[in-house]
């Protein structure tokens, strides 16, 4: 059985990796809003939505829900030769699937002025055909980024089979690192030569997008033994794969849709409102993706192990955990961001062309997508128990059901609220979808809830309310003594109520706790 402490290990191992390119990525995020002007930026990053939904739909849904249960089923009945050889046929067939995409994108996106029209008509607000013509264009120029990024998450799949975490976890911070670059010294280039300095980050997209595969790559030549596609598309695998994956791209897509969607009614908002949603969408991914992914990124491989020898116990307590240790990770980290909203983006974006209104509608939006931040976390989860049995499609109905809440209340909301609306929609769908999947999987492997799973978290809740009264109070203390500082007002708080969490789960004996300190400390399960 795969063991708690082995799922922190590689959850820590994940969470570390991703902790330094989430870092890099606010980095990022800081120097491109202080840089690069309002009207410049807004356009950029609708464009860069289309490249990263086709990313998530193909990719990530192929590596995390089609593939890896395959993989992992071969490499636990089968040999190491028969699993390298099923790699190298599946990423014959992604090339040509995400080339074959590419080259449709590329087709289409000069229809997208038909859809903001559309948009603009519900929303009550014009949009401006020049700056169409801009997101068309930088939307061009971005969209090849999905052939170079598909392959990077692809290789995700064989990498997590075989337990390596660490590469795919660090590299998205080449993308982060080149874009920094190119926004400081390239952008003052093509502002001087009358080039809008959006392009300036398309460059740096590019750049970014080649590098992670470069590293990717090698990683998978190290540890999966796989250099280059053999072309065997005639592997008998390879339609296993793809029927499983057709529900997940139907499923997945609902989900891009969704995102799609929301896209296109931030875009005709305005500008102002497209910084906000994503500087806020930022901040809930830090917790969402270090914490979150990497338990989910863990979770799957070990449930798709179990899933292979039909021991539906172990799916059920490996989900329980990852339940359970989500809860003690994202929970805090919820908290904190409603709780210190405010000084947290005063501190990381307000300056340059970042200004206080920008500040001020960042902050609300943080606070509605932070109250579902929770439940987004728990749908990766729990789509890893269906995908460990190959059923890729009870997700997908789900979803599918969560996409057409999600729009109709956005149709619903943006006009009497604005993007606050959407923000709104977004953690309503995701709340049900929750629940939904939730109640189905309790019927399928029994109760995902046990006396232990109760008492933990009703400990870590004990723990995060004292932690929210610190956070707050100390926050109010330090604008007593320091009314200016920025940084003294978030950091303080942070260490402080950090601190409090971590003690108090320490004396109430939330075992997640002692399972990272576990690991941290090196020790080994004992046999």
């Amino acid at each position: 059985m795969e063991s708690g402490r082995q799922l922190s290990k590689f959850t820590a191992i994940f969470a570390g990796g991703t902790f330094v390119s989430r870092i890099s990525g606010f980095i990022r995020e800081m120097v491109w809003f202080a840089l690069i002007p309002t009207q410049s930026i807004g356009p950029f990053l609708v464009a860069f939505k289309f490249p990263n939904m086709l990313r998530d739909l193909v990719g990530e849904g192929a590596t995390n829900a089609a593939f890896i249960p395959v993989f992992s089923e071969s490499i636990e009945k089968e040999s190491k030769e028969a699993f390298r050889d099923l790699v190298s046929a599946t990423m014959s067939a992604m090339l040509i699937v995400l080339g074959v995409l590419t080259v449709l994108g590329l087709l289409l996106l000069p229809f997208l002025s038909q859809s903001m029209g559309f948009f603009g008509t519900v929303s009550a607000k014009a949009v401006a055909g020049q700056r169409i013509e801009l997101i068309i264009s930088l939307s061009l120029w971005t969209f090849p980024y999905l052939f170079f990024i598909g392959m990077t998450v692809f290789a995700m799949g064989p990498l997590f089979t075989v337990r390596h975490y660490a590469t795919p976890s660090w590299s998205p911070a080449l993308l982060n690192v080149a874009v920094i670059l190119c926004c400081w010294k390239l952008a003052p280039l093509f502002v001087g030569r009358g080039i809008d300095p959006a392009y300036a980050l398309v460059v740096g997209v590019w750049l970014g997008g080649i590098a992670q595969l470069v590293v990717q790559y090698m990683a998978l030549a190290k540890y999966a033994g796989v250099w280059l596609p053999n072309f065997h598309l005639t592997h008998p695998a390879i339609p296993t794969m793809f029927l499983l994956l057709l529900p997940v791209l139907i499923g997945q897509s609902t989900g891009e849709v969704n995102k799609f969607v929301d896209t296109l009614f931030a875009a005709v908002l305005g500008d102002d409102k497209v910084k906000a949603l994503t500087a806020a969408n930022r901040l809930i991914q830090l917790p969402f993706s270090i914490f979150g992914l990497a338990v989910a990124a863990a979770v799957l491989p070990a449930a798709s192990r179990a899933g292979a020898r039909q021991d539906f116990e172990e799916i059920r307590y490996t989900l329980i955990h990852g339940l359970r240790q989500t809860f003690f990770l994202v929970f805090p980290s919820s908290v904190g961001l409603i709780c210190l909203r405010g000084p947290i983006v005063r501190l990381l974006f307000e300056r340059g062309n970042f200004t206080a209104v920008d500040t001020g509608q960042t902050a609300t939006a943080v606070l509605l997508y932070g109250l579902g931040l929770l439940s987004f976390v728990w749908v990766k989860v729990l789509v890893s128990g269906f995908y460990a049995v190959k059923d890729t499609k009870t997700p997908v109905i789900v979803a599918s059901a969560s996409m057409v809440l999600n729009i109709l209340l956005n149709f619903a909301m943006v006009k009497p609220l604005g993007y606050k609306g959407l923000a709104i929609a977004t953690t309503i769908s995701y709340t049900v979808n929750f629940a939904v999947l939730y109640a189905l999987l309790c019927a399928r492997f029994g109760s995902l809830w046990d006396r232990e799973f109760a008492v933990a978290l009703l400990r870590m809740i004990v723990a995060g309310s004292i932690m929210l009264a610190v956070a707050y109070g100390v926050n109010r203390r330090i604008l007593l003594y320091f009314p200016t500082s920025r940084l003294y007002s978030v950091v303080i708080p942070i260490f402080c109520a950090s601190a409090v969490y971590a003690v108090l789960c320490y004396f109430l004996d939330v075992p997640d706790l002692r399972s990272f300190l576990d690991v941290l400390c090196g020790k080994r399960e004992e046999s």
